[in-house]
């Protein structure tokens, strides 16, 4: 089984109880085949920051700066993209979210018949943690395995 972690702080290198005892730290995104067809996606996505290493198995690959930037860049238009797709949440109660975006507040539908607006939230995610780490002047954490 394939998986990818993208964190905010290492994790493997930690007892699992310590690394979530500090949960409001601990900010994470993780996809994987047993529970999503979205992992070769997200590689792909991945290729152009890490190159053929996508392909590797690793743990706590230490992103760089630039290499955080331009996760932050791919993951941005990402969501520019699939904006676009988002289907109106209507009358029905679904599990939702309002993202602001550029100024614009969407109203996301998370229920699984609405594969685009949870992508979305999956992308802002990826995003988030980019941007914390780029402010706090700290490494963007990988892994694939």
């Amino acid at each position: 089984m394939s998986r990818i972690l993208i964190t905010n702080d290492s994790f493997f290198d930690k007892d699992y109880n310590e690394t979530f005892s500090y949960q409001e730290k601990y900010s994470f995104f993780g996809v994987n085949e047993g529970t999503s067809t979205l992992v070769a996606f997200y590689k792909d996505l991945l290729k152009p920051v890490v190159g053929d290493k996508v392909e590797e198995t690793f743990r706590d690959f230490v992103l760089g700066k630039a290499q955080t930037e331009q996760i932050k860049v791919i993951f941005e238009q990402q969501i520019d993209e699939t904006l676009f797709f988002i289907e109106p949440i209507g009358g029905r109660r679904y599990r939702s979210c309002t993202l602001v975006w550029k100024g614009k507040s969407y109203d996301m539908n998370l229920s699984l018949i609405s594969p685009k607006s949870r992508m979305v939230e999956d992308f802002h995610r990826i995003v988030t943690i980019a941007e914390e780490c780029l402010q706090q002047n700290k490494p963007m954490y990988l892994s694939i395995d």
